[in-house]
């Protein structure tokens, strides 16, 4: 739960891979952002991987950036589970909620700069709309507005932990739990 950037694409010149890692490995420097290169032999069932991994602050997950033979972006959950998706390139994402604001903008405007240098089909789909709308404004409200809504979710399944650890399986537990949440207005939304 929290605002996220998710995004995928494929590079535009698979052989531009080593322009691309040295490029963002440059910007990361510039912007104090930790970084760690990948770059990998194919494996059984797991093909090679090239690219950069960065960590643009403490409070956000990592932006990864890494790339298959065939230069689609992929995900860190693909490459755990030896499960690459050969119809398309899967969605990436990088939650940054708990993170300043400009973290967030930071990464729109580098993800801005990438799609027009190196994926021109760059897809981005930001929980913050600040990729549609660069407004700084919108991007605030959203946070504020969900770190609010995480904080009484938070204060009201502490309130209620005694009766959630009378619960004697996980189906009780969670049929108490969704019961609790619709009290305080809080529905699924399958």
């Amino acid at each position: 739960m929290g605002i996220t950037i998710h995004y995928k694409g494929t590079l535009d010149k698979v052989e531009k891979i080593e322009d691309f890692v040295n490029e963002i490995t440059d910007i990361s420097k510039e912007m104090g952002w930790e970084y760690d290169i990948i770059n990998t032999e194919p494996e059984k069932n797991k093909p090679a991987i090239n690219g950069i991994i960065i960590k643009p602050h403490e409070k956000s997950e990592s932006l990864s950036l890494f790339f298959d033979t065939e230069g689609r972006i992929q995900n860190i959950a693909s490459l755990i589970f030896e499960n690459i998706d050969d119809d398309g390139p899967p969605i990436a994402s990088i939650k940054t909620q708990y993170a300043p604001l400009d973290i967030h903008i930071a990464i729109i405007k580098l993800l801005k700069y990438i799609k027009s240098k190196y994926i021109s089909d760059l897809y981005v789909f930001d929980e913050g709309d600040y990729w549609k709308s660069m407004d700084e404004n919108i991007l605030r409200e959203k946070m504020e507005f969900l770190a609010s809504r995480i904080e009484l979710l938070g204060d009201v399944l502490d309130s209620h932990s005694e009766e959630f650890g009378k619960t004697k399986s996980v189906e009780q537990l969670a049929d108490k739990i969704e019961e609790v949440l619709k009290k305080f207005g809080f529905e699924r939304n399958d």
